[in-house]
């Protein structure tokens, strides 16, 4: 009697369900890893786009350290007595980032204040709420969080600007001690400040959209390679298995059954070479095979109650 595949019907179930079990466990295992890869890329995102803000911060009061110590002062030197506003810490480090801008049009630094000598300066809205925090706290030395909404959202750094020295109050105390070229330029604007006070803040802003879609394509690139190695790696597994495993376990089957129905046995090899523990096995049935045979010989009334049965 001929065993076809539909009696041996458990090979590809067997396949099927390792298969699937290996896929959830794979898919469970994706889901931990791009939580963690998410987490960490996003950080990695957040820390660039942290870093990139004190690093604009920094120039910015350099630049205001350089205008201040050197620029101003060599052009008293000279004999200047008109204002000039490349003597101005603010105006020096704003413009020469704002050259920076022309090429980096997305990073932005400015010097805010409630009470700014150009006008250009004065604080929008929530520019004031940041100042009246650093006002409130004297030791609040940094702000910083997000702005905006969608592809516009902008990490913003912050830092309070405090009147360092009486010699700036000469130009910033009333309008009378004030140079008549500055006052005549700017108007009543950026005076009754004193010694301690927050006369504004740097302020730097950069965008959030790039570093974040730079994290999202890495996060994406990291899940692809993970899925690729898994399909290519199950698909091996699966050859392996119906290779190794699978088909062996089926020709045993197809044997024992035979042997179960009484056919004749058509060959005395092994439909597919076999190894180890399924090599055993089937020498086992055999030999079972071999005796049972023998035995019906030898009692030929057990063969016929058999196909009675």
């Amino acid at each position: 009697m001929p065993v076809g595949p539909a009696a041996l019907g458990g090979s590809m179930r067997i396949e099927f369900r390792l298969g699937l079990i290996l896929a959830v466990c794979f898919v469970f295992g994706l889901l931990i890893a791009g939580y963690i890869s998410y987490t960490l890329e996003f950080r990695q995102a957040r820390s660039e786009v942290n870093e990139k803000s004190r690093v604009l911060l920094e120039m910015g009061l350099a630049m205001r350290n350089y205008t201040s110590s050197q620029v101003a002062p060599l052009v008293k030197a000279l004999g200047y007595d008109e204002f000039h506003p490349q003597m101005v810490p603010s105006y020096g480090a704003q413009t020469t980032l704002g050259i920076l801008r022309e090429k980096f049009p997305d990073y932005r630094y400015r010097e805010a204040s409630l009470n700014p000598t150009n006008i250009d300066d004065r604080a929008n809205d929530w520019e004031v709420t940041l100042l009246q925090n650093f006002q409130d706290d004297a030791e609040l030395k940094e702000q910083s969080g997000e702005v905006g909404e969608g592809a516009e959202r902008r990490f913003y750094l912050a830092r309070p600007l405090r009147m360092p020295s009486e010699a700036c109050l000469q130009c910033h105390s009333t309008p009378e001690v004030a140079p008549a070229s500055m006052v005549a330029k700017y108007g009543n604007n950026g005076f009754g400040w004193k010694m301690g006070d927050v006369i504004g803040m740097q302020l730097i802003e950069v965008p959030v959209a790039g570093p974040n879609r730079q994290a999202a394509k890495s996060l994406a690139v990291t899940l692809g390679a993970l899925t690729c190695v898994f399909v290519l790696s199950l698909a091996i597994f699966l050859l392996l298995l119906r290779r190794y495993v699978t088909h062996p376990l089926e020709t045993i089957t197809r044997q024992t059954i035979e042997t179960s129905l009484g056919a004749e046995w058509q060959g005395a090899e092994p439909r597919v070479r076999m190894n180890g523990q399924f090599y055993d096995l089937e020498q086992s049935i055999s030999r079972l095979r071999t005796s049972l045979n023998e035995a019906l010989r030898l009692f030929p009334d057990l063969g016929g109650r058999k196909n009675d049965r």
